[in-house]
């Protein structure tokens, strides 16, 4: 602030001047005693000085009064431009906060309801699909490629799906658990912006000629799940931190819905499947054919049942032993498997005996298969197969067909049982058709 704004000169002038001007009177009374005594001289330059005191001090404190004002209106009009500078500032700020916390609080509730979404499946492909597309979506990225283990006792990672990129592009990129990156990247348990960390390392051309950015590992209880390669974003921005975080938190969030996945599977597998064989069991068996049966039924297609049995079974056992009498029922599923369609179902019945639904399959087409599939035991050279009392082992089937041969499910089965006791009876190591003997 200027010094003007606090020294009036004009005042201090004015009290100089009446001073001056009582000093003069005082002089003029001195000199001109008009007969007063001295006491009355003093007594009246007394009063003239006073009374010039009191106008002087009137005049001095209604300026300062003013001047007082002019000073507190000026400060308070500065006061409050900078008071409001600071608010407005505060203000921005304020709203800037605001802004990023909703996006935050928007970022935390799409975060928990894609934790909701995709812990809540558990068939591993639509899992793995929904993840890919999840990341793609929430990061705009142009490409990811995910790698697995498939089998624990494997140190391979298997290239899973990719999207965005050909799964041929990608088929020189393998991945083993020993290799350097999958060490490095597994240690640091976080993703690793690739041209930042891993520029040392020789597999490092391997990501050259994909484009890819980011490799982050996905880990459960300590165990590496797999690998997720991202590509780079589709506006050609870097991978800012908060990508990092959101990538981290949805790929642990992942790893741990993959896992149980994984073992749900298992566990289904567990319970349709029979344990030695690995077809499906009994139970299953009865599930599917009443499924196909319904279905037979609405597209009125016929339907086959084929039961199947080890000719001389116990004989096997006794002479080699349980054990490859159990591979030889291993052998056999294999063979069943690879002569049926992916159409048909394939179960181990119990025991040594075996069924296959044949879907959409007449009585014609049930006979070409019984005997292509007769025919393949019969080549097959199994173990001490010389010690049966044909000198290999072979297999009797018999075959019944909805609706031609019944028209409920539980008789289909009863009849395709008798078709294949009248090929036992009639010999083994042959097909009958129920139909035939209905004949």
């Amino acid at each position: 602030m200027e010094t003007n704004k606090f020294i009036d000169y004009r005042t201090v002038v004015l009290i100089l001047m009446l001073v001056l001007f009582s000093t003069l009177i005082g002089l003029f009374i001195a000199n001109h005693s008009w007969g007063l005594s001295l006491q009355m001289k003093l007594f009246i330059g007394g009063v003239f000085l006073l009374l010039i005191a009191i106008i002087a001090s009137r005049m001095f404190s209604a300026r300062i009064l003013m001047l007082t004002d002019e000073l507190t209106e000026s400060g308070l009009t500065i006061r409050t431009k900078k008071y409001r500078q600071q608010i407005d500032s505060n203000t921005e700020e304020l709203k800037l906060l605001n802004r990023e916390l909703k996006r935050r609080i928007y970022e935390l509730h799409n975060l928990f309801q894609i934790s909701l979404d995709l812990t809540a499946i558990l068939e591993l492909d639509q899992l793995i699909n929904s993840y890919l597309n999840t990341i793609i979506g929430q990061l705009r990225i142009k490409s990811v490629i995910l790698y697995l283990h498939k089998e624990r006792n494997t140190t391979q990672l298997t290239l899973m799906k990719t999207k965005g990129i050909e799964k041929e592009e990608v088929s020189n990129l393998t991945f083993e658990t020993t290799d350097s990156i999958v060490k490095q990247v597994l240690k640091k348990r976080q993703p690793v912006i690739i041209a930042e960390e891993l520029t040392s390392l020789k597999e490092i051309e391997k990501f050259r000629m994909l484009d890819s950015e980011v490799i982050t590992p996905l880990i459960h209880s300590h165990r590496l799940e797999g690998l997720l390669i991202l590509g780079t974003k589709i506006n050609g921005a870097p991978y800012s931190q908060t990508d990092i975080e959101m990538l981290t938190l949805i790929t642990n969030i992942v790893a741990v819905a993959i896992a149980n996945a994984r073992l749900y599977q298992r566990l289904r597998d567990i319970s349709i499947t029979d344990e030695l064989t690995t077809l499906y069991n009994k139970r299953f068996f009865k599930i599917r054919l009443r499924d196909e049966v319904f279905r037979s039924q609405r597209t009125r297609r016929p339907l086959s049942l084929v039961i199947l049995d080890v000719d001389y079974f116990k004989n096997y056992n006794d002479m080699v032993g349980h054990p490859a009498g159990d591979q030889v029922l291993k052998q056999i599923a294999q063979i069943l498997k690879m002569s049926a369609r992916d159409t048909d179902v394939v179960a181990r019945y119990g025991g040594e005996e075996f069924c296959i639904i044949l879907p959409e399959v007449d009585i014609k087409g049930s006979e070409s298969f019984c005997e292509r599939l007769r025919k393949n035991i019969e080549d097959y050279k199994f173990f001490k197969e010389e010690v049966q009392p044909n000198g290999i082992i072979t297999i009797s089937l018999g075959t019944a067909t909805y609706p031609n041969d019944a028209s409920m499910i539980k008789e289909l089965v009863i009849r395709a049982d008798k078709a294949l006791y009248r090929a036992k009876n009639s010999g083994r190591n042959r097909y009958s058709v129920y139909s035939d003997e209905k004949m």
